[in-house]
């Protein structure tokens, strides 16, 4: 063996003995985990959780445990950050734990090490509603407490259009309308901080975002300028918005599909679009692309059920009193439409309208117009099989209208507008499912969410 030779050995050797030591000592570097907001989390959770040094997402799921025992999944953005949701809403004021085993989790084998876990608990929802001002609406949000104080969310100098929470009641997805006469999709947290612009959609106008239970989509609305973006907008065409890559396309590739007001089904599988064009409501599978068409003149999407198969929604009908409108439900899964919610339609004598499914139940709640000849409206629970259910509100005048449900199925909150009063006259009401109790919540709010 020449000089030459024992020389490259022993740089081989030191070299192999260096990068043994690297990983031995990278083994030893404790790798550490950070919940950036546990304490008081939404029904689904939506914990954020930051490791110091990259990691493998399938050991790190392994060492993940709940008490009480909680099914959930996760997301990963990158191999460092990472977010847990519940399937099913926790109750409110649940406390749980939330920790990881120690075990081997990062990608040189780096050990996570000591006890790592975290007792949180499910925070009261707020309520956002519109409130007007001199030059246009902003997002307003209060809590459920006595001493809960209005608190401004937006300040867009009154140039709101609409808005939709997140599924995990973090942030807030808004439209607003710019110099160019289209309207932006903006986000804000739930305190109204980190406010900023979240797609520049120039001269189009995009409205009714919609945020994906299960993925990091936004399905919305977008109508093109044109040639003149001063004048008539282009027609409405469903669009989704990938937060993860900031990439936006049209849903369908084919420029002729429009509809309007998607609404996704709890799964994340299907969404629901109103296309007037072709009479009704189209159901498109997003794994598949197939679609259906459900015949209506409502004009809205109606609601999911919580099983992501079962569809109801309004349409009208003629009958013996004159047209009135009754609530059908459909199997999008067999494509079948099926019973139709309050009795034979063709015998009614009043409406059944404005489906909203309960997250957590089989029941709907819907307004009731007992006589035709009249605009008073009973806000109502019905089960599905129409045979009996808890009146909500019934006063003559009073009409209740743009409702909607807890994640948890627990509460539901609702608009009051005075017969014959003025628009701002309006009321925001919430009704207590489980003690059958409602309280007026604030007055002169127009058209109420919940902020889980």
């Amino acid at each position: 063996m020449t000089r030459l030779d024992r020389l490259a050995l022993l740089v081989i050797a030191l070299s192999s003995l260096t990068l043994g030591g690297l990983i031995f000592a990278g083994n030893q570097i404790p790798l550490t985990v950070r919940c950036q907001n546990c304490g008081q989390v939404g029904p689904l959770g939506g914990v954020i959780f930051e490791f110091s040094r990259p990691v493998e997402p399938a050991a790190v799921e392994a060492l993940w445990q709940t008490n009480p025992s909680l099914q959930g999944r996760w997301e990963w953005p990158d191999d460092r950050h990472a977010r847990w949701l519940a399937n099913q809403p926790l109750t409110l004021k649940q406390k749980t734990t939330f920790l990881f085993k120690p075990g081997k989790i990062g990608k040189n084998g780096e050990q996570l090490r000591g006890s790592n876990q975290w007792e949180v608990s499910v925070r009261q929802p707020l309520v956002l509603f519109y409130q007007d001002q001199n030059t246009g609406q902003e997002v307003y949000g209060i809590g459920l407490e006595k001493d809960a104080q209005v608190q401004q969310i937006t300040h867009t100098g009154g140039k709101v259009y609409d808005f939709a929470p997140s599924t995990d009641g973090e942030t807030i997805v808004f439209s607003v309308i710019n110099e160019k006469n289209g309207i932006d999709l903006w986000t804000v947290q739930r305190d109204g901080s980190n406010s900023g612009k979240l797609l520049d959609c120039g001269a189009d106008r995009c409205s009714t975002p919609a945020w994906s239970p299960v993925s990091a989509e936004i399905a919305y609305t977008r109508e093109s300028a044109g040639l003149d973006p001063n004048g008539p907008k282009g027609a409405p065409r469903v669009w989704i918005l990938d937060m993860s890559s900031s990439q936006t396309a049209a849903l369908f590739k084919d420029p002729q599909k429009i509809g309007y007001g998607p609404a996704w089904s709890p799964d994340g599988q299907r969404l629901a679009i109103w296309n007037g064009t072709a009479g009704g409501i189209q159901v498109v599978d997003r794994k598949s692309g197939d679609t259906i068409l459900l015949n209506s003149e409502s004009g809205d999407t109606g609601c999911w059920a919580r099983d992501g198969k079962t569809l109801f929604y309004s349409n009208m009908v003629a009958g013996d009193a004159g047209t009135h409108t009754v609530v059908l439900k459909a199997d999008v899964g067999a494509g079948t439409v099926g019973t139709v919610l309050g009795g034979n339609a063709q015998d009614s004598n009043f409406s059944l309208d404005s489906p909203v499914c309960s997250p957590t139940e089989d029941w709907v709640a819907v307004t009731i117009q007992k006589n035709l000849q009249s605009p008073a409206r009973e806000l109502f629970l019905l089960n599905p099989d129409g045979q009996f259910g808890i009146s909500i509100l019934d006063d003559q005048a009073k009409l209740p209208g743009f409702y909607s449900w807890t994640p948890g199925g627990d509460r539901l909150v609702f608009q009051v507008d005075a017969l014959g009063g003025k628009e701002t006259d309006t009321q925001i009401w919430v009704w207590d499912r489980y003690v059958n109790h409602k309280w007026m919540l604030v007055s002169g709010g127009r058209l109420p969410r919940w902020l889980p």
